[in-house]
């Protein structure tokens, strides 16, 4: 009869574990002041005077900056990039690969990739 009950407990010990687990629950919780981050490989953080190439865009799609500054896009994407215009042009840009471009004159800078011309962008220099 003991072993009957000690069965009965260790089954009703399983299923109820089972069933927090299944509900994501812990007895374990996250402190409210701390911040979690994002997963690295999904996000990249775009510095200063730059564009990020991923997920087939340009990030940010536009940007403004001042005269005499260089621009440096970086491509993220496992997918080669070209970034054409009628003012500048990278060539091949393979994962981790830049291009740099300093902006001697204001104006409005529209760019393309050459491979993939439904991904565009634009510089805006004051």
């Amino acid at each position: 009869m003991k072993n009957i009950i000690i069965i009965g407990v260790v089954i009703v010990v399983i299923i109820i574990t089972a069933v927090v687990l299944m509900n994501g629950k812990s007895s374990r919780s996250t402190p409210s002041n701390i911040n979690i981050a994002p997963n690295p490989t999904s996000a990249v953080a775009v510095t200063p005077n730059s564009v990020s190439i991923q997920n087939f865009s340009f990030n940010p799609v536009a940007l403004t900056v001042k005269t005499g500054t260089t621009v440096t896009w970086t491509n993220n994407d496992s997918t080669t990039h070209t970034i054409k215009s009628a003012t500048f042009n990278s060539g091949d840009l393979n994962q981790g690969d830049t291009f740099k471009f300093t902006f001697d004159a204001p104006g409005t800078f529209n760019y393309s990739c050459g491979i993939h011309p439904t991904m565009t962008g634009t510089i805006i220099v004051q």
